[in-house]
């Protein structure tokens, strides 16, 4: 972790890394006896939300949060405020258990007008992939995440003061942009949200009609934004004060999400949540989704079951030869036998059909590959799984020195015979991984020693173990994603508009000669959906051609009279 106030005991707890909180705190403590939608499906979702009074009224505040993150299904929500103290977050996210919170330093300097303080709600299921967090400052905050297939994503909360605050506001701003511009040179997908206290619909005539003014330096953050591809999502009203911003009879918008160019094209749609039914606040919420297939890598298995495929052929990449990619490489330049102007004279579709046959049948002939199930998954090495399921016990044991802190009459003698059996296990941990601890720590032999300070040192001991071998975990867990067959087929995906090479991933059928969709989004106003199952995105493309595309032109009088491409097809 980069950030040195960054409380790793509280992230361990809520929630612990590296799998689903539900998998590693489904029991109260290892000391007892075992006992026992997001708004469109497929997607999800991020929020920015101004409370608005967080300081004046702090419990009416925190009732209106939680029926919020409640009634919309919230992924990441972005809560600001131009007085917003870490600890009232705290307290609400031990009122909201299914989410974690990250919340900025607070600026306590007496000559502003406010003190700032932005916080960083994640649902547990997707807080399970924070790998760091940073608070830049008491405005700004920022989250990293990492997904299975080198998907990376970064997400900021920004607070930005208003004009009165002139010095601490272009501060904001020019340490905004900084961060931005290095995470996308680090190659992550991003969105920045919050209140920005500035106004978009007056910029617009700016920038497109005034360029010689457009990029000065009280424009300067809409104009990296609009300038780099960014794009607010055009939000969908579902308010009635038609905006974000509502005092007396001004009616405005001042709270954004912005999506990086990366990040953009999984966009389905936003809205403006009207609040005030639920809330005291002079903003109404933002609300963008998101097509959730960034995160979980199952297009491919999709389009595997329309076109009825049981199985599929794998290549092994990480375990090719510098010879075998040599003979590949050969093989492909031989099979592309067409001209230069040839080939640039042929239709796009015809270009990738070309090039996916050829490199196929080349990868087929000289590459190692191996026939699986669409729900086959790579194996995980046995390194990391063993090390997955000793980090997991030291959280889990970690929690449990916490409920006998916190339940100090709950002890009894059986704590000291269960502590003997974990002293084992701790025992085999610290000669397994050696290397990774400074020092062996000495661990009491006895728990009841140690409820003369409450366990507190027994508890920090513990607390750096979990540290150094996280750090391991997160090692060998990257090594993973960088080498797994998922992570290849991924990255290739992801690299659809840049690199050639992906062409061969085309969306077109060769074999049934029509497009094959994986994924449709209906944009309706109350009830957007996003369909998977090939049933329903049939059912749907044909309702959409019988009943919404007006027909324009007559229909061929022969075969003859249609394209090159179709008339052969036909």
């Amino acid at each position: 972790m980069s950030d040195n106030n960054f409380n790793y005991d509280t992230f361990v707890r809520n929630p612990p890394n590296p799998d689903d909180a539900t998998k590693i705190f489904s029991h109260e403590s290892l000391f007892s006896s075992p006992s026992n939608t997001s708004f469109i499906p497929n997607s999800f979702n991020i929020s920015s939300f101004n409370v608005n009074g967080l300081k004046m009224y702090g419990q009416t505040k925190l009732e209106e949060i939680s029926t919020f993150f409640s009634l919309k299904h919230i992924s990441f929500s972005g809560i600001v405020d131009t007085h917003l103290h870490p600890k009232q977050m705290k307290f609400l996210s031990k009122r909201i258990s299914n989410y974690t919170v990250f919340s900025s330093d607070l600026d306590t300097s007496k000559q502003i007008l406010s003190s700032g303080g932005v916080s960083l709600f994640i649902e547990n299921s997707l807080a399970s992939h924070v790998q760091d967090f940073k608070s830049h400052s008491s405005r700004l905050l920022s989250v990293d995440l990492y997904f299975k297939g080198n998907v990376k994503l970064c997400i900021f909360v920004i607070y930005i003061p208003p004009p009165a605050e002139s010095v601490l506001r272009s501060d904001t701003i020019d340490l905004l942009i900084q961060q931005l511009t290095l995470t996308k040179q680090s190659g992550f997908h991003h969105a920045v949200y919050g209140d920005f206290n500035m106004y978009l619909d007056k910029y617009y005539p700016i920038y497109f009609n005034q360029p010689q003014i457009a990029s000065k330096h009280i424009h300067r953050l809409f104009f990296h934004l609009l300038s780099h591809g960014y794009e607010d999502c055009t939000p969908i009203n579902l308010s009635n004060s038609l905006g974000t911003f509502h005092r007396n009879d001004l009616v405005t918008r001042v709270d954004y999400v912005w999506s990086c160019p990366l990040l953009k094209g999984f966009a389905l749609t936003a809205c403006i949540f009207d609040a005030q039914d639920i809330c005291t606040s002079d903003h109404n919420p933002v609300i963008t989704y998101y097509d959730m297939s960034l995160l979980i890598a199952f297009t491919k298995l999709a389009r595997a079951r329309q076109l009825k495929r049981q199985t599929r052929r794998v290549f092994k990449f990480d375990s090719v030869t510098d010879s075998q990619w040599t003979e590949f490489t050969d093989y492909a330049d031989n099979l592309c036998d067409a001209s230069p102007s040839t080939f640039s004279s042929w239709h796009i579709n015809q270009m990738c059909e070309y090039l996916q046959s050829r490199i196929l049948k080349a990868a087929n002939a000289t590459l190692p590959s191996s026939t699986v199930g669409n729900n086959y998954t790579p194996k995980v090495p046995k390194d990391l799984e063993i090390i997955t399921q000793h980090y997991q016990f030291l959280n889990r044991l970690i929690h449990s020195i916490r409920i006998l802190r916190k339940y100090p009459s709950t002890y009894s003698a059986a704590h000291n015979y269960k502590w003997s059996i974990h002293l084992h296990r701790l025992q085999n941990i610290f000669q397994l991984y050696k290397k990774v601890f400074i020092s062996i720590p000495t661990l009491p032999s006895s728990l009841s020693s140690c409820r003369q300070d409450n366990f507190k040192s027994l508890l920090d001991i513990l607390s750096n173990i979990s540290k150094s071998l996280r750090k391991l975990y997160l090692l060998q867990e990257k090594e993973f994603q960088d080498s797994s067959i998922r992570a290849h087929l991924d990255d290739k995906n992801n690299n659809f508009e840049t690199d050639l090479s992906s062409f061969i991933d085309s969306a077109l059928s060769r074999t049934r000669r029509c497009i094959t969709l994986d994924r449709v989004f209906i944009d309706h106003p109350t009830q957007p959906q996003l369909l998977t199952d090939p049933k329903n995105i049939d059912d749907a493309v044909i309702n959409h051609f019988q009943n919404f595309v007006p027909i324009k032109s007559t229909p061929p009088m022969s075969i003859e009279t249609l394209p090159d491409r179709w008339s052969s097809a036909y």
